[in-house]
C-alpha cells in the first residue's frame, strides 16, 4: 500500500513538473502561477507546494529538466566537444506549437529579475562549475565561454531560426561547432601526444 502510494505521488509530481515546463516555456515567469499549474494537472495548489516547496524551486527544477546536465557530465574530456555539439544540434530548430525547445524557458524568463537570478545560479551550478573541471587548464572562464557558444548557437537556431544554422545535414555546422568547443575545452598534454602519434602512423 505504501509503495503504491509513493508511486502515485511520484507520478503526480512528474505531471506537475511537465505542466510547469509547458507553462514556463509559453509565458513569462510572472504570468505563470502555481494555481494555474495545479489546475492543468487537476490537483490543488497545496499539492504543488508540498511537492516542490515554492514557485522558485519549481522553476529551477523545470530549467534543470529541460537542460538535463547529466547527459554530458559523465563524458570524458576528449569526447566532450562532440557530445555537447551533438546534444545541441539534436534539438529540432523548427517545432510544432506544442513542443518545448531547450531555450524556450530561458527566453521567456530573461526579463524577470527573480527568474534571471535562478537561471544565473543554474548556469553556474549545473553547467559552468562541472564543465570547468573538464577543461585544460581547469577554468570557469573557459566553461562560461563554452556555455555562451552553446547558448548563442541554440538561440539563433531554435528561437530566431537563422537559416544558415538550420541545415545540418551536411555536417558542417556540427564540425565547426566541435572545432570551436575543442579550442575552449583545451587539449591535455596526453591528448596532444596521442594526436601526434596518430599523425606519425599515417
Amino acid at each position: 500500500m505504501a509503495r503504491s502510494t509513493a508511486r502515485a505521488a511520484a507520478a503526480t509530481r512528474e505531471q506537475i513538473l511537465e505542466a510547469a515546463i509547458l507553462r514556463f516555456a509559453r509565458q513569462s515567469y510572472e504570468d505563470t502561477s502555481l494555481r494555474a499549474i495545479a489546475a492543468d494537472v487537476g490537483v490543488d495548489v497545496a499539492h504543488v507546494h508540498r511537492s516542490f516547496g515554492s514557485k522558485e524551486l519549481l522553476f529551477a527544477e523545470a530549467v534543470r529538466a529541460t537542460r538535463r546536465p547529466e547527459r554530458f557530465l559523465g563524458t570524458s574530456p576528449g569526447l566532450l566537444a562532440t557530445k555537447l555539439s551533438t546534444e545541441l544540434l539534436s534539438h529540432k530548430a523548427l517545432r510544432h506549437d506544442d513542443e518545448v525547445g531547450a531555450f524556450d524557458i530561458v527566453m521567456r524568463s530573461l526579463s524577470s529579475r527573480e527568474a534571471s537570478r535562478i537561471l544565473h545560479d543554474s548556469a553556474l551550478t549545473d553547467f559552468i562549475e562541472p564543465i570547468s573541471k573538464m577543461t585544460y587548464p581547469s577554468s570557469a572562464r573557459r566553461a562560461a565561454m563554452i556555455a555562451a557558444v552553446l547558448l548563442g548557437i541554440g538561440v539563433l537556431r531554435e528561437v530566431l531560426t537563422v537559416e544558415p544554422l538550420l541545415d545540418t545535414e551536411d555536417g558542417e555546422v556540427q564540425q565547426l561547432t566541435v572545432q570551436l568547443l575543442k579550442v575552449l575545452i583545451g587539449a591535455r598534454p596526453y591528448d596532444v601526444a596521442a594526436r601526434a602519434a596518430e599523425g606519425d602512423d599515417r
